[in-house]
């Protein structure tokens, strides 16, 4: 790394791996020209002609911003159907006539098959919507990958693809299984001299994520672990992957290590980490002991810009249905430093601000009865407090800590601990400004003893910000 690029990294990432809009607006003039715009996007689970409306939307956003390519990171036909993947081409060409963009350069398709693409026929939920067996089988993309790809898309199709746009590599490596990518160790010695570069990047594409880097280690929708080995050797790699739909207002979507790792969300829906009262366990089949039914995941419909300079990857994070950041810009240093890795969790959780609380917030009780997530009516307390948002307090909640605690004589003790989301939390802060509430069953605090909740913000890395608390309530 030369001086100019060091300073200009010290510069950015002071104090921070993301700036906020004014900030980036600001820096971006040192940035230089853009080389390179992508639109990122996945999981868009494709029905039909409505369901791929905000699909589209997405695309015209994409086209305003003079994109040269647009990543979908799988999972195109939810019930990995032809006619859905019908549906999406549709659309592509509706907005990208001929893959060209307005002005007459060629925005490129960089898609790659899912697990529902080549699966999707064979899942209960499409077999109870779809009976007939001959019916799944006309419409199956299993076993015609290269037919359907090329009968839409107008291109060849192979298991693993290379193309390159203005002068980037990627690499497109289509679904095959859940637990590798094969072919790809020999496919990464064939172009190795292509891809190695100390300063450029590269960009590789799979559904499921590479293990044990973005999201890790609570994410579900990782491969086995080759990617990962195999890309350690790049560390110019930068890895787009799916699956999980993991919400990109997690910044644990973005991992450094030996390489590069973002996980790319989902325009369908959005899948948070479980744990907390209101998100949902994913493949328990047990009853979650939960006061609180899942939140409203289908909301969030999440994609990304990424804009790549001489000595930057920026992303923006974005949601497609009122238009809105998620968050502030993701900023990439080029090269890519193993020693440092300034994107790595490590860093990142000892750098991370902390959110609080504004001056006057306060938490208030009532008491009501309601069922709780297994349909059991209950006699309940309710915890309300305001949601902590970065535009009024200047760093944003990525959920919180509500503690019950009891009143035994001169002792305050915690009878029980609960994580909660924001019911915007997976949107733009404009539509995460509504009251906050978690609630408790009577039951499971039974001591007849005074009562009070305290309340955390906290950041996903695990830091706390300082507690407000209710008043001290009789618990009878």
């Amino acid at each position: 790394m030369d001086r100019r690029t060091f300073l200009q990294h010290s510069v950015v990432l002071s104090g921070a791996f993301c700036l906020d809009f004014p900030a980036f607006a600001r820096k971006i003039k040192s940035f230089g020209k853009p080389r390179l715009k992508i639109g990122i996007v996945s999981d868009i689970h494709i029905r039909d002609i409505k369901s791929a409306s905000t699909f589209e939307h997405t695309l015209e956003y994409f086209r305003s911003q003079n994109v040269d390519g647009v990543i979908i990171a799988g999972d195109i036909a939810d019930y990995g159907f032809e006619s859905q993947f019908a549906n999406a081409a549709e659309k592509w060409y509706k907005v990208f006539p001929n893959d060209l963009a307005p002005d007459g350069h060629i925005v490129e398709k960089l898609f790659v098959y899912g697990n529902h693409d080549l699966e999707g026929h064979n899942y209960g939920f499409v077999k109870k919507a779809h009976p007939d067996g001959a019916y799944r089988e006309k419409e199956k993309i299993s076993g015609r990958q290269a037919e359907i790809w090329e009968k839409y898309l107008h291109e060849k199709w192979e298991p693993i693809q290379l193309k390159q746009v203005n002068g980037y590599y990627f690499i497109c490596g289509h679904y095959q299984n859940r637990k590798n990518m094969p072919g790809l160790d020999k496919f990464l010695e064939r172009h190795h001299d292509k891809l190695v570069n100390k300063k450029k990047p590269f960009f590789y594409i799979q559904h499921t994520h590479p293990k044990d880097t973005c999201s890790s280690p609570y994410v579900w929708g990782q491969d086995g672990g080759e990617v990962t080995k195999l890309l350690s050797a790049y560390p110019n790699a930068v890895s787009f992957s799916g699956h999980s739909h993991t919400p990109l207002t997690d910044d644990r979507t973005i991992w450094q290590g030996a390489f590069t790792s973002v996980g790319t969300a989902s325009l369908s829906y959005v899948f948070p980490i479980g744990a907390r009262e209101n998100s949902e366990v994913f493949r328990v089949k047990e009853k979650v002991p939960a006061q609180m039914p899942v939140m409203d995941y289908y909301k969030g419909k999440h994609g990304m810009l990424m804009t790549v300079y001489e000595d930057y990857i920026t992303l923006e994070r974005r949601e497609f249905i009122h238009d809105e950041l998620l968050g502030d810009n993701w900023i990439i240093p080029l090269p890519h430093s193993t020693a440092d890795a300034p994107l790595s969790f490590e860093n990142r959780a000892q750098k991370a601000s902390v959110p609080q609380f504004g001056a006057n917030a306060k938490v208030t009780v009532t008491r009501g009865t309601g069922k709780s997530r297994n349909k059991e009516e209950k006699k309940q307390i309710i915890a309300h407090f305001p949601s902590v948002l970065k535009k009024t307090t200047g760093v944003r909640a990525f959920d919180y800590e509500v503690q019950a605690e009891i009143r035994d004589e001169d002792v305050s003790k915690v009878m029980m601990t609960k994580r909660i989301f924001s019911p915007g939390s997976i949107m733009g802060e404009n539509h995460d400004e509504e009251e906050v509430t978690c609630i408790f069953a009577e039951d499971e605090i039974p001591y007849k003893a005074p009562i009070r909740f305290v309340v955390r913000p906290c950041e996903c890395f695990g830091k706390k910000g300082n507690p407000i608390y209710s008043e001290w309530i009789e618990n009878n």
